[in-house]
C-alpha cells in the first residue's frame, strides 16, 4: 500500500495522509498526528466529511505544529543542528539494536 499526501482547502490547509500502516520517516521521534490527519486509504470516500468533523480551532493547531516541524526535514549542507541529517542519525541511534553487523 502506497502513501498518498492530499492538501485540502478549507478556510486554511489541512495535510492528509492516507495510508494503510505505513512507517512513516521519524516515527519514532515525531507524533504525526499533531500536525496531519491519517487515514487509511479505504477511508478515502469519507475523506470531505471527516475534514468537516474537524473543528477550525484543529485544524489551526494542525498547521502551527506543521510549520514548527518543517526545519527538521530541512536538508543543510553543512549539517545545521536539528535538520533532517541530524533526525536521520538521531533515527539510526534509535533503532541501532535492531541492526546487524
Amino acid at each position: 500500500m502506497g502513501l498518498s499526501a492530499a492538501v485540502v482547502s478549507q478556510t486554511q490547509s489541512a495535510m492528509v495522509i492516507l495510508s494503510n500502516y505505513y512507517d512513516l520517516p521519524f516515527n519514532d521521534i515525531l507524533d504525526w498526528r499533531k500536525f496531519y490527519v491519517i487515514l487509511k486509504e479505504t477511508d478515502v470516500y469519507l475523506l470531505k466529511g471527516i475534514l468537516k468533523s474537524i473543528s477550525e480551532k484543529h485544524f489551526l493547531t494542525l498547521n502551527q505544529n506543521l510549520v514548527k516541524i518543517q526545519k527538521y526535514f530541512k536538508w543543510n549542507t553543512p549539517p545545521a543542528r536539528l535538520d533532517a541529517f541530524h533526525m536521520v542519525m538521531y533515527e539510526l541511534w534509535l533503532r541501532r539494536h535492531l541492526i546487524r553487523y
